[in-house]
């Protein structure tokens, strides 16, 4: 659901990764590691975060070290929205689950109709119009 608000996937895992590890403290390729995102991409929407203020850097020897702000002002509702967004996520994939077993249910009982039609009026039938040739191989395992 949250692909929806925001576009680009090495945003969202990152802001979902640093809201579920809000207390931790990252260098860059930790976070890249973490995320399973290019470092570079990964620099570049730390680089936004920082701008509008969710996250804090500091420089420690030659790392540049990230930090959620946790004076951000829209810090809850951020959160709230990603928990919301992997419950509603999970939920879909439930319901296509079921939507799925229930459209295999019912293809399964068309192709049993499909044969009885067939075993009922034998070779005799003759066809409107010519098979194409997937619908003729899917036939064949039949």
């Amino acid at each position: 659901m949250l692909e929806f608000l925001i576009s680009s996937a090495s945003r969202r895992k990152t802001l979902v990764y640093l809201l579920n590890n809000q207390d931790k403290e990252f260098h860059l390729r930790k976070l890249s590691r973490n995320i399973g995102e290019p470092a570079p991409m990964i620099k570049r929407e730390l680089d936004r975060l920082e701008q509008i203020g969710f996250v804090l850097s500091w420089a420690k020897g030659n790392r540049r070290h990230f930090k959620v702000n946790r004076n951000f002002l829209l810090l809850p509702e951020l959160k709230s929205l990603a928990d919301k967004s992997i419950d509603v996520s999970s939920n879909l994939k439930v319901a296509n689950t079921f939507i799925l077993k229930e459209t295999l249910r019912k293809r399964k009982t068309w192709e049993n109709r499909s044969k009885e039609i067939g075993k009922e009026y034998g070779n005799y039938i003759e066809r409107q119009r010519p098979r194409h040739p997937a619908e003729a191989r899917m036939l064949k395992k039949i």
